[in-house]
């Protein structure tokens, strides 16, 4: 039997919002935060940059062993219990990370703030779903993946302003103290979610989920086709067009930028339903893709559709949280671990297959396989989606929180 608190005992819809999406902007902007202090962190822990980029490595690694093996804790203890045990971590392992003596300090620290991102975000991702209206399941799952907006624009270059102005080590103790403070606010989200699980979950019992196999194929699709061309426009700005390293960093806050105005869109997937919405979006990514490939050499015009490939990509994100958190909303931590291994995975790969490709056909063959990619996902949803119950096709996201 299903619980969960009265409405009377949950903060409101748009704190909820709020919390979710500063923690994953908190999350986000750890994860990406070495590489523009590498060379400060280096000459503090005695280390050149690829050893200090280990430490962002052992996060990843972190991220993908929590997000396989604590985040189905989230469907016996509640996905808003584990979110803040998760929280509370994260603020030790930001803390450690700010006081590290030496480059293994980092790497220990960086492991723990790892398994704290790889227990918080299928917490929050699940939140996400059990808070949404119904009818306004995609705009609220829009609005807390907006969260990644904040970690890239944001996070990310106050993160390296501050780090300028006063050290690195008071940039992860400033975000010791936002993580300790979103802490502190999150105390009511600990009732949420919480029962949901009629029988213990864990990826295996997951994977047994009907669609879910499916769902898994579409995310390592999407995630794929994303860092396979993501991790090297900077290369391809600097190499191939001979631009500044400055003008590299300009592609990803564009990027960030549409990702954050395709909230904009949201509503509209909540209109046409997720199995209507789902292959023309993948559709049109694959085409922003073909679009950078024609205009690969026009630094103009690739900051345009850098703008145009976040506001796609949200959309395709947010259809995906949407297809797996449907399947079983007993089993929405399980499945959103699994989820979040998939896209580790996925960051540790592609840097290998892009590195295959890049040096033979530059960009334009990272943004030819991601075109590739993304085509073939709308034709897998195309065809998995059509059986979906007629409720479902309807409204895009999930189901309400129990009662």
């Amino acid at each position: 039997m299903t619980t969960s608190p009265s409405s009377s005992t949950q903060p409101a819809l748009w704190q909820s919002i709020a919390i979710l999406m500063s923690a994953i902007g908190i999350v986000g902007s750890n994860s990406l935060l070495l590489s523009p202090l590498v060379l400060a962190v280096g000459s503090e822990v005695d280390a050149n940059p690829s050893e200090v980029m280990q430490a962002a490595s052992a996060y990843g690694l972190g991220v993908a062993a929590a997000a396989l093996t604590l985040a189905p804790l989230g469907d016996r203890i509640g996905a808003g219990r584990l979110l803040r045990y998760a929280l509370l971590v994260l603020a030790l392992g930001l803390a450690a990370s700010s006081a590290a003596p030496g480059l293994w300090g980092l790497i220990t620290a960086q492991v723990l703030c790892g398994l704290a991102g790889g227990a918080a975000l299928p917490s929050i991702y699940t939140l996400a779903a059990v808070i949404a209206p119904r009818g306004r399941e995609a705009r609220v799952v829009g609005l807390v993946l907006t969260g990644w907006t904040l970690s890239m624009v944001l996070g990310v270059s106050l993160s390296a302003w501050l780090a300028d102005l006063a050290g690195w080590r008071l940039v992860y103790l400033a975000l010791a103290g936002l993580a300790a403070l979103l802490w502190l606010s999150s105390a009511r989200m600990g009732r949420m979610a919480s029962g949901l699980g009629s029988q213990a979950s864990s990826p295996l019992t997951a994977l047994r989920v009907p669609g879910m196999r499916r769902g898994l194929l579409a995310s390592s699709l999407l995630m794929l086709s994303f860092y396979a061309t993501y991790f090297f426009t900077g290369a391809h700005v600097t190499l191939t067009l001979g631009l500044s390293t400055a003008q590299a960093g300009l592609l990803p806050l564009f990027y960030g930028i549409g990702f954050g105005l395709a909230v904009l869109f949201d509503p509209l997937l909540d209109r046409l339903g997720l199995a209507r919405a789902t292959p023309p979006v993948f559709v049109l990514i694959a085409l922003t893709y073909l679009g950078m490939l024609a205009t690969s050499a026009d630094y103009l015009l690739l900051l345009i559709f850098s703008l145009i490939w976040g506001i796609f990509q949200h959309l395709g994100l947010n259809l995906l949280v949407a297809r797996l958190t449907i399947l079983d909303p007993g089993q929405r931590g399980a499945i959103m671990g699994l989820y979040s291994t998939i896209t580790y995975l996925c960051v540790f790969t592609a840097p290998f297959v892009g590195g295959l490709i890049f040096p033979l056909w530059g960009l334009m063959g990272c943004l030819a396989l991601s075109a590739l990619l993304c085509l073939f996902e709308a034709v897998e949803a195309a065809v998995s989606l059509r059986h979906l119950p007629r409720s479902e096709v309807r409204n895009s996201a999930v189901p309400d929180a129990p009662a």
